[in-house]
């Protein structure tokens, strides 16, 4: 297994200007790959501060020459909102310009107002990105694509572009719903699940959850290549780390507002709205990988022995969190904690299921 920072680059203060955070999140990806991190990831979201990347692969294009041996992950492509030919080459192209680094992290998504501008709804997005999966499988295993559906219609198409290792980059697909994790089981994909910021025996009940569904669907659960994402920030100030914190449950906050289904916004900043059974902050430092580095590290390592995952991605940065605590948060992890855990388990790739590296 490996570790990933994951960038929601979200905007908590409407006086954070857009370049400085952009140019902060390049700062943290470099640190991270200096650090020892495997994958960092860039996320897909429109019309509102809960993230400012409409196109991740414009970011994996932006961090290929600023970068050297991390892979460059898209968590997520939101598959229902693309143009199949234009998303081919686009995908073709960053491949090669990262120098064959790209990880394809695909999705369905769950906010129902950013798909409406497009044209989709929640109940037609599964189907559609389905359908767009079909489109880039084909394309891995061939020089043209030709396809007839419910959603696209492609007629007989040649690809000027090919990704640099042959089958293309690496699919992941995000989900926590039974439905996309049977499509990721049906084709053999690693799963990115999320614990929602909640502890250890959550993310057991996500993963147990999960195997369930590869066994309906006839696959062995042993080879489920399972990912998490928490949240983590690596400090020796208490103060420092409830801080953080309390960002996360802003973002947990954001993230369980866009869950209800709404098709308007009243403004692109998003209200922090309190709900009943929320997570105070001194909860989401106890149950995630949040504090000195042997906390984070014991932290970790709890979460490892119990959902035996293929990758863990972090939230490094959310919200607020100042950018110089970021990177020595980053930078700590690489020096402080990785070490420890190399220490218990030996190697992290002799964790989860075979050739999950």
């Amino acid at each position: 297994m490996d570790f990933g920072i994951f960038s929601l680059v979200n905007r908590r203060d409407p006086a954070q200007p857009i370049p400085a955070l952009l140019h902060e999140t390049a700062e943290q990806v470099r640190a991270a790959e200096a650090a020892g991190f495997g994958v960092a990831w860039f996320t897909e979201h429109h019309f509102s501060n809960y993230a400012l990347t409409p196109s991740p692969l414009m970011m994996v294009a932006h961090m290929a020459g600023l970068t050297h041996r991390i892979k460059l992950g898209t968590a997520v492509i939101l598959a229902c909102l693309y143009e199949p030919a234009r998303l081919l080459g686009e995908i073709a192209f960053a491949d090669n310009l990262c120098d064959g680094r790209l990880i394809l992290g695909l999705g369905s998504g769950y906010q129902a107002h950013e798909l409406a501008r497009f044209g989709v709804t929640l109940e037609q997005s599964r189907a559609i990105s389905e359908e767009l999966i079909d489109i880039i499988e084909q394309a891995r295993a061939g020089t043209s694509v030709e396809y007839h559906g419910q959603h696209f219609d492609l007629p007989l198409t040649h690809l000027s572009l090919r990704p640099v290792n042959d089958g293309g980059p690496p699919i992941w697909l995000a989900g926590n719903s039974p439905p996309s994790q049977a499509i990721a089981a049906r084709r053999g994909y690693p799963l990115f699940a999320s614990g929602f910021g909640r502890d250890v025996a959550t993310l057991k009940e996500v993963r147990e959850g999960a195997d369930a569904v590869w066994r309906a669907e006839g696959k062995d659960p042993a080879n489920l290549k399972f990912a998490t994402l928490r949240y983590c920030y690596v400090t020796d100030d208490k103060a420092e780390a409830l801080s953080f914190a309390e960002n996360a449950r802003y973002q947990v906050r954001q993230s369980r507002y866009l869950r209800q289904g709404q098709l308007a916004l009243d403004s692109a900043f998003l209200p922090e709205e309190p709900f009943e059974g929320e997570m105070t902050p001194e909860e989401l430092m106890a149950w995630n990988p949040i504090g000195d580095p042997e906390t984070v590290a014991e932290k970790l390592a709890n979460e490892i022995r119990a959902v035996d995952p293929a990758h863990i991605g972090l939230y490094m940065a959310i919200g607020a969190s100042p950018h110089p605590g970021v990177m020595r948060s980053i930078e700590r992890f690489g020096s402080d904690v990785l070490p420890r855990l190399e220490k218990a388990f030996g190697s992290l790739e002799r964790i989860g299921p075979p050739a999950a590296a």
